[in-house]
């Protein structure tokens, strides 16, 4: 039996939901990937996104840190506990810290800051793979903390 290309095609799609605002350039980055299949959601209540993302089985999360509706932190633990097979990306005004990925409950597995926006569609790609999207600094103080954590135990 042949198979359609077209098919195959669209079973290796990567299921995009962005959470708006989200600026049009970034939008853009993201709509002329072939590959990448882009949902809007207007962030509200809780209970409001959930009804948004509905069925749409969304591999990649793109998170505004700090919408005026919802916190970005707050909105990828939220995410994670709903559609655990989901990753989160967010989009940060500065450079990520320890603080920031503890607060997403450890969920958040990249951090977009404004310099790299236009890289957007790398980091998702590197994300929907299995790796994250984190500054070296970042990973390093994680190791130390973890480290430190393992010796006082």
């Amino acid at each position: 039996m042949a198979v359609n290309g077209h098919y195959i095609a669209s079973l290796c799609m990567i299921n995009v939901v962005i959470f708006s605002p989200m600026s049009d350039d970034v939008k853009r980055v993201l709509e002329q990937q072939s590959d990448i299949v882009l949902s809007d959601v207007q962030p509200g209540v809780l209970d409001d996104v959930l009804g948004q993302v509905g069925s749409q089985h969304p591999d990649i999360f793109v998170i505004t840190q700090d919408s005026e509706h919802l916190n970005g932190d707050i909105l990828c633990h939220f995410l994670s506990k709903h559609y655990p097979a989901a990753q989160s990306l967010i989009l940060i005004d500065e450079e990520p810290n320890f603080d920031m990925l503890r607060n997403s409950g450890f969920k958040a597995r990249g951090y977009i800051v404004k310099q790299q926006k236009m890289d957007i569609d790398k980091a998702v790609r590197a994300v929907h793979s299995g790796e994250a999207w984190l500054p070296r600094k970042l990973v390093a103080e994680m190791l130390n903390r973890f480290e430190a954590q393992t010796i006082l135990s």
